[in-house]
């Protein structure tokens, strides 16, 4: 009995030896050590590299100027075809001013008629230093007229090579002498009227009556003139000699052509994670393989209505939106109009590409 008792202790503690034997050889138990396994440790939650996205367009910086018509009116003359660059002032198109043209024409003949009757009534002092005034301020309006249009005289002759770009520049220089002869003149008026003053002669009175006649009829007749707002490129152009302008539709589109920027459409859930000079990238449909860096510039301070993505009466579902305006890169091959993609960079991720970047080149 003794005999089976020692045995079946030495066979446990021999089979416990064999264990801790294999524990040891596969590693799972090390002595002296610590256990091989560890406690799962939770995953370091991802950094997500955007912050939105938002659907835009691509448009010239400034925004587009859309020309129209001023009034329904038969188109008389198109100076400027699409890519042209054109200068502050340049006539675009000119509507038919015919009739305009024979008024003017007529009532400066009656201004001076009346002229030379006031000229018959003497005067003296005060009353002589206005009409001389008013007289220099008369002088100064037509002449810078007719300088406009001289330019626009240039300006057609150019485009039938029948005048090269320095008489045009010529043009331009003597229209802006004009424009300052003018604002001195009136400055010299108001100083003179200024003074007391003696009522107006009946001549003087008729006189003045005309000439407030050959204003009009010329603020009528350069309104026909369609001229540029502003140094800018040409972007389109729908207006065609013999037809017919409505007052509505824009028949010139101008804007800058080197410099463009993505207007984008931010829905209100993430207006909070937009701020100025975020860092973005701008993809279209039309580059596939390219993305275009850009930075927000401006952002609206209403919500409002979405433009890109609104298809009839807006609907209680509608989301609103906040407009966000991007600079990019000047000279890439976007084109103005076309829809693009905007993914907002993450601010916390985009610090630290930037100094994952800087440790690298050192």
């Amino acid at each position: 009995m003794r005999n089976f008792r020692s045995k079946s202790v030495a066979l446990v503690f021999g089979s416990a030896g064999l264990g801790l034997a294999i524990l040891i050889a596969t590693g799972v138990y090390q002595p002296g050590g610590s256990p091989a396994w560890s406690e799962p440790q939770p995953a370091a939650p991802a950094t997500s590299l955007w912050a939105a996205a938002a659907p835009g367009r691509v448009e010239p910086k400034g925004r587009e100027l859309r020309i129209a018509a001023p009034m329904p009116a038969a188109i008389k003359d198109v100076l400027v075809s699409a890519d042209e660059h054109v200068k502050k002032g340049d006539l675009l198109f000119r509507l038919d001013d015919g009739e305009l043209a024979a008024r003017l024409a007529a009532f400066e003949a009656q201004v001076a008629v009346k002229l030379a009757d006031r000229d018959d009534a003497k005067v003296k002092g005060a009353a002589l230093d206005r009409r001389k005034a008013e007289d220099a301020v008369y002088d100064a309006e037509r002449e810078a007229f007719e300088t406009r249009m001289d330019l626009d005289a240039a300006l057609a002759n150019r485009k039938l090579y029948k005048a090269s770009e320095a008489d045009v520049a010529k043009a331009r220089t003597a229209v802006s002498t004009a424009a300052d002869r003018v604002e001195r003149e009136r400055q010299k008026l108001r100083r003179v009227e200024e003074r007391d003053l003696p009522k107006l002669t009946r001549e003087e009175a008729a006189l003045a009556a005309a000439r407030a006649e050959v204003t009009g009829v010329a603020a009528n007749l350069e309104r026909l003139r369609v001229r540029a707002p502003a140094d800018a490129t040409v972007l389109k152009v729908d207006a065609r000699t013999g037809e017919m302008a409505a007052a509505v539709a824009p028949l010139i589109l101008l804007g800058d052509s080197e410099h463009m920027q993505a207007r984008a459409e931010v829905e209100e859930r993430d207006v909070r994670k937009v701020f100025v000079g975020q860092r973005a990238i701008v993809k279209s449909e039309a580059f596939p393989d390219r993305i275009f860096d850009a930075r927000v510039a401006t952002m609206a301070k209403t919500l409002g209505s979405p433009e890109l993505t609104s298809r009839g009466p807006r609907k209680h579902t509608d989301v609103d939106i906040l407009e966000v305006v991007l600079d990019m890169d000047p000279g890439g091959p976007l084109l103005p109009g076309m829809r693009v993609d905007v993914m907002f960079r993450d601010a916390e991720s985009a610090e630290q590409t930037s100094l994952a970047k800087d440790a690298t080149t050192r």
